[in-house]
């Protein structure tokens, strides 16, 4: 999921079940940020996963020997709350008079390097052919090594032997980074973690051009994958070997609060022949967007645990905030804290983590056996405490944020994308707006900010089929992006002739006069999350995309 600098392709593959009956995860999207100061990158990678812990392998081609730590998921999680497409439609009723149709109620609107105890080729075997394992270590959750050099048969013949998974596939791609001089980071588990405590990897390494891995991740991809990448830094990015594609707006299912907005990016980065090769821009501007409230607490000290007995422990747990306790029932009120809590006070099968860490040893006698009081306060502070410091730190130094966005199928992760920034860019939102008219007689209409105007079908009615790539550019090291590609033409003709096929005056609109709050008319604006079909409504509202 991750890869170095450089302009050969990079990229990491996560695989399970080695062997001959070897299947592929199921990898169903990728999240990756990027943060980019003084020639060094720092990447920060959600890794998502289902399945058995013990079957659980990821590989990351480097160019050079990097840093290593865990990285914050709530970081994640607010960075793309704060960045969602949000489609944001008004509503106004036409002044249909006494006799008209009357609305009424019913349509309106509801209520620092912690690698460094590492000890290079510890506790590793190595071929004749096989790689120097050049650093090696604990970070969070996973064990890792960096690999240097050897064969491809030696890679392959190293990673069985000391139990990373792999695919049929992986040795081609191996190779060509083999070739190239790239050094291989390879994550497993830690053993017993399970698959709760995964958490997302930050690599540092040296450099100015970050890369998306892609070639290795088809191994485990699904059709039409998701690839969301954010980067902090000073100025706007954009993708450097892919395009940059502009959505037709008109496209959008308006009426069904953006339901088709997957769908509608997955069509347009595939657009004029670009094979799959395009990212739109979901959002770029300011990163004060983004809440730092919920990412780190004062509170944290990991200290306070080291000398702590198990119960202890559990009340610390509750004046920090880390438990978020009802009485005798708790929650882990941070999504790692689980993971933790129960490797070193595994719980009884049969008994809720609500019920068991809010009344320790209400259920019997707590099995402590497992219990360091040190080691917890080292995972805290590894996993949960240093992470969150670490991303508050970065959104208070970097004050721009870009979110790219594209899907991607295997046949089309030929090509891992770079990028670079661009100073000249103009900022985007990730509001998408639009009004609704609920018409008299006439069809209903969806109006674009800039006028546009798009009939809302029935429900008889085919959804409308509009080129879905408004126009592509490639993006210059500065400059404005040079255009390629134009379909306005072809997007005007298809919306007229819909517009047509549904009775609606493309130069008027409609039939009679829409007005807002008056004497008989009235309109109203919600925001709020839904889904739909492109097809006649009566209740306004609108959606964010996930």
């Amino acid at each position: 999921m991750l890869a170095a600098p450089t302009d050969a392709s990079a990229c990491g593959g996560t695989f399970c079940d080695a062997g001959p009956a070897s299947m592929p995860v199921d990898q169903s999207g990728e999240n990756i940020l990027f943060a980019m100061e003084d020639g060094v990158v720092e990447a920060h990678v959600q890794i998502q996963y289902q399945g058995d812990p013990e079957a659980f392998a990821w590989v990351v081609p480097v160019m050079a020997e990097p840093e290593i730590e865990a990285g914050s998921d709530p970081l994640f999680q607010a960075l793309l709350s704060a960045t969602v497409p949000t489609f944001v439609l008004d509503s106004r009723f036409e002044d249909c008079g006494p006799d008209g149709p009357q609305f009424g109620c019913a349509f309106a609107p509801e209520s620092d390097d912690l690698a460094s105890g590492a000890t290079a080729g510890e506790g590793f075997g190595e071929g004749d052919d096989g790689p120097s394992v050049v650093q090696s270590g604990v970070v969070g959750a996973f064990e890792f090594a960096v690999l240097d050099g050897g064969t491809v048969d030696g890679v392959v013949d190293w990673l069985d032997e000391n139990g990373y998974a792999q695919d049929d596939d992986a040795p081609d791609e191996l190779r060509g980074y083999l070739e190239k001089g790239f050094l291989f980071v390879a994550f497993k588990l830690r053993g017993g973690a399970g698959v709760d405590e995964i958490h997302p990897v930050v690599i540092r390494y040296e450099g100015d051009e970050p890369c998306v891995p892609i070639r290795l991740t088809r191994i485990a991809a699904t059709d039409d994958m998701g690839v969301r990448a954010f980067f902090l830094g000073g100025a706007r990015v954009a993708p450097t070997n892919y395009r940059l594609v502009e959505i037709n707006q008109a496209a959008i299912d308006w009426p069904g609060l953006g339901s088709n907005y997957e769908s509608v990016v997955t069509q347009a980065v595939d657009a004029d022949g670009s094979e799959g090769h395009g990212f739109v821009t979901e959002y770029a501007g300011t990163s004060d967007v983004v809440f730092t409230d919920g990412l780190l607490n004062p509170a944290w000290d990991a200290a306070r645990y080291r000398e702590a007995d198990p119960e202890a422990a559990l009340r610390e747990l509750r004046i920090q905030g880390l438990l978020s306790c009802n009485g005798e029932t708790c929650m882990p009120a941070h999504p790692l804290l689980q993971g933790v809590l129960e490797r070193y006070l595994p719980r009884p099968t049969g008994i809720t983590f609500e019920e068991y860490y809010g009344c320790f040893g209400c259920s019997g006698t707590p099995d402590i056996e497992s219990w360091d009081a040190g080691a917890f306060a080292d995972d805290l502070e590894a996993r949960i405490i240093g992470p969150a410091e670490h991303a508050v730190d970065l959104l208070d130094r970097f004050d721009y944020l870009t979110r790219l966005y594209t899907t991607l199928s295997p046949h089309e992760m030929d090509l891992d994308p770079i990028f670079h920034a661009n100073a000249d860019l103009p900022d985007v939102s990730n509001i998408f707006s639009a009004t609704r008219t609920f018409t008299c007689e006439g069809p209903d209409f969806v109006e674009l900010d800039d006028g546009t105007r798009i009939a809302v079908g029935g429900f008889d009615a085919d959804p409308p089929d509009f080129p879905t790539a408004l126009r592509v550019f490639e993006v210059p090291l500065s400059g404005p992006p040079m255009l390629i590609a134009d379909a306005t033409e072809a997007a005007d003709e298809a919306r007229t002739a819909w517009n047509a096929s549904q009775g609606l005056d493309d130069d008027s609109g409609c039939n009679c006069h829409a007005r807002k709050h008056g004497a008989s008319g009235f309109a109203f604006s919600v925001l709020m999350l839904g889904t739909g079909l492109w097809a006649r409504r009566r209740r306004p509202a609108t959606r964010q995309s996930r």
